[in-house]
């Protein structure tokens, strides 16, 4: 074998640090499976502990993608041998995740401090609404809740109206997720220096408050509330979402000093290119009317092009529709195809997006079909607990265990809004 060939190789191996973790996740809806999969895709062992009154949860279908890649068995925590299966199998885990209420494991003896007393390298992770301790500790909570007290919520609208979430549905799950991965790699980093576990309390509502950092603090220290900004931000002037040609259309453009400002006037004639940033703040008004005016008459992507050229920081508006057939987003592998082991919403793969970052010269873990409640009983039970089949298939018969069939997904009806060729655009036919 040649240096060169070799090489070769190497830089065509798939990046996965996390290969050997294993991960025994008790999950449902979003926050947490998309920081285990995200523990999947860096190459851990995740296997997903489903609800048996969920297996046929349509909630967690093939789109959302947070089920990608993971096994997945399911106990019935309230028999005693389902709690005994659960037992042994965190016996054997290095990582347990749950985002059930926190008092919910500790009623069946899987909590951090029961499981810890015995597996001291054990790594645990809670992931709860409002985190502990606190008199919110055991409230239920979804996204929406969580990013309205975390503040998130009322910063997305002006002061006299009502307020309004961002436009996707798992925001603040999705960046719970993200920072409950971050915390268990850490943790992971940690028990290799030291041999020692940990137990790990996540907030979602936490992980809100922590992305708006800034006006928080001000709040705090001022006691006062920064006006509602919109599409502006004090430290630039212009900065703005302007139309675009054609029907609902835009382009967002920021300058970001002088000089750009100076490059936009050359191509905007009624702009002042000797306006300061003071004077063009004072102004933005009457100059975000001007630009209007004039960006209404260009296609989106071509002006961006144009000015990013001259150094101005601007992006077409996107759509999710458009994002799938984005040149950049192809160019850089941001969306994966995800096979269906049967043809799901009439597709037999569709496009999802990997980690958002790469390593370079690696290849990307390949992203999988979601299992079906229970499907991977035998097989995680074999190799984690060397069970016979023989034995998995009798607790299944005492409902221990459940497995239940495929969901099957039909291809949706059609809709006026629905374009007709989307799919073979994006690759789907």
């Amino acid at each position: 074998m040649t240096g060169l060939t070799h090489s070769r190789l190497l830089a065509m191996r798939t990046f996965k640090p996390l290969t050997k973790i294993r991960v025994l996740s008790f999950e449902l809806a979003f926050s947490l499976p998309s920081g285990t999969r995200a523990l999947h895709d860096l190459g851990a062992d995740v296997v997903r502990v489903a609800q048996p009154e969920r297996a046929q949860d349509r909630y967690i279908s093939v789109i959302d993608g947070v089920f990608h890649g993971k096994r997945c068995i399911s106990i019935d925590l309230t028999s005693e041998e389902g709690r005994k299966v659960a037992r042994q199998l965190a016996n054997k885990a290095d990582v347990i995740c749950s985002n059930f209420r926190p008092h919910v494991l500790g009623k069946y003896g899987l909590d951090a401090a029961t499981l810890r007393a015995d597996r001291p390298e054990l790594i645990c992770l809670q992931v709860s609404g409002y985190g502990t301790p606190g008199p919110w500790s055991d409230y239920p909570a979804f996204g929406p809740s969580t990013e309205a007290a975390g503040g998130l919520t009322r910063l997305q609208s002006a002061d006299d109206e009502m307020p309004n979430r961002l436009g996707t549905g798992v925001f603040s799950d999705q960046l719970s997720g993200r920072h409950a991965a971050l915390a268990v790699v850490a943790a992971l980093r940690k028990r290799q220096q030291t041999g020692r576990g940990a137990t790990i309390d996540h907030s979602m509502t936490a992980a809100v408050s922590h992305l708006i950092g800034v006006p928080l603090a001000r709040a705090a220290i001022t006691g006062e509330v920064r006006p509602y900004q919109g599409n502006r931000d004090t430290r630039y002037a212009p900065q703005g979402i302007y139309p675009a040609k054609g029907d609902d259309e835009w382009i967002a453009i920021t300058i970001t000093g002088d000089l750009p400002w100076r490059s936009l006037a050359e191509m905007v004639p009624t702009l002042d290119p000797d306006l300061t940033h003071l004077e063009r703040a004072a102004q933005h008004n009457d100059i975000d009317t001007q630009i209007s005016t004039w960006t209404s008459s260009f296609d989106k992507d071509a002006l961006t092009t144009r000015l990013q050229d001259q150094g101005i920081a601007a992006a077409p508006v996107r759509t999710v529709k458009d994002s799938n057939s984005d040149p950049q987003f192809r160019a850089r592998g941001a969306l994966q195809d995800v096979r269906h082991r049967n043809a799901k919403l009439g597709h037999k793969h569709h496009p999802h997006p990997p980690l958002p970052w790469r390593v370079v010269g690696r290849a990307r873990r390949t992203l999988t079909d979601y299992r079906h409640t229970g499907q991977d009983n035998e097989q995680v039970l074999q190799e984690w607990l060397g069970l016979e089949a023989s034995e998995v298939r009798r607790l299944v018969a005492t409902g221990a265990l459940t497995k239940a069939p495929p969901l099957e997904l039909a291809e949706r009806p059609a809709s006026p809004l629905r374009d007709p060729d989307h799919a073979s655009k994006v690759g789907l036919e």
